[in-house]
């Protein structure tokens, strides 16, 4: 994922402090699907707004097709000056055919207190993604509701929703080239196109502006400000590290900060890889959840 975001706000407070702590590596789904493909420069002159928008999302597409593993480091500092962190493995299978929903399952490996909890999404090309929880402890997977899919997490910008709804940004917000500026990665400029996104009439986010830095250079952006509805900025997102998958640029290493609440997210890339077979769909069925075994894939 791109740095953009849409999402539901929760209500945060101090009593869901421990409990959104443990849960809030899973947001880390939202942005490690984020991998960028080398391509041609195309200038601002030859694309509007939505054409490079499109290009953005269909070259992270292309890359993200088939199975796909992860592991991903997330380390929290919350507004009371506390910290949290987090390291937990993504398995990811996406297809081509549209009619195939996308499927991702984010297994807990550190702190030990949360090691084996999975979070499991499965998300249609039409209509609304399921989501469910396995907790070790209960031994049975729970399948969570519209409310608590909106749950927010120990103070990051992120919601179960967010990790677990693949909706393209295309469906929600219309583009508009507003710029170009440079933006440094790691002491290194980048040549980008700058987009103001706007929410389309019928689109279910939070988030009715946004603007967006897209590389000329490997299609991805590299830094994203998401603005309320009071019109004020919330959230900050940049990417401050890059890395090379598959001979592809990728963000190793990407920083949020919600700016009204005052936390942030430092999520750092560990490893990416492919299995050496495609991933069967039963491991992404709630009912086997139980018996999933992470040394089956190098978890």
């Amino acid at each position: 994922m791109h740095p953009t975001l849409s999402r539901k706000k929760g209500t945060i407070t101090h009593n869901r402090r421990d409990i959104m702590k443990k849960s809030t590596l899973l947001a880390l789904v939202a942005v490690a699907l984020g991998v960028v493909v080398l391509g041609g420069v195309v200038y601002a002159a030859d694309l509007t707004g939505n054409q490079i928008l499109h290009k953005m999302v269909d070259h992270q597409d292309e890359i993200m097709s088939g199975s796909m593993i992860m592991t991903m480091k997330l380390e929290n500092v919350y507004s009371d000056g506390t910290s949290g962190e987090n390291v937990f493995s993504g398995i990811t299978k996406r297809s081509t055919d549209p009619s195939v929903p996308d499927k991702a399952l984010i297994y807990y490996k550190e702190p030990e207190d949360v090691k084996g909890t999975i979070f499991l999404a499965i998300t249609p090309d039409e209509g609304d993604s399921r989501m469910w929880l396995y907790l070790p402890a209960l031994g049975s997977a729970k399948e969570l509701v519209s409310e608590e899919q909106e749950q927010s997490f120990a103070g990051s910008t992120f919601s179960y929703k967010d990790i677990g709804s693949a909706s393209s940004i295309e469906d929600d917000y219309d583009a508009e080239l507003i710029g170009e500026e440079a933006v440094t990665v790691a002491g290194k400029s980048y040549d980008c196109y700058v987009l103001k996104l706007t929410a389309k009439p019928d689109a279910d986010v939070d988030y009715p502006t946004q603007k967006i830095w897209v590389s000329k250079d490997f299609w991805t952006s590299l830094k994203g400000e998401s603005y309320n509805e009071d019109g004020k900025l919330e959230i900050t997102m940049e990417v401050v590290k890059l890395g090379k998958f598959e001979g592809n640029v990728v963000p190793d290493e990407m920083f949020s900060k919600n700016v009204i609440e005052g936390n942030s997210t430092r999520m750092i890339f560990l490893e990416r890889k492919r299995p050496a077979s495609e991933i069967p769909d039963s491991v992404f069925d709630p009912n086997n959840l139980a018996s999933f075994d992470p040394s089956a894939y190098g978890l």
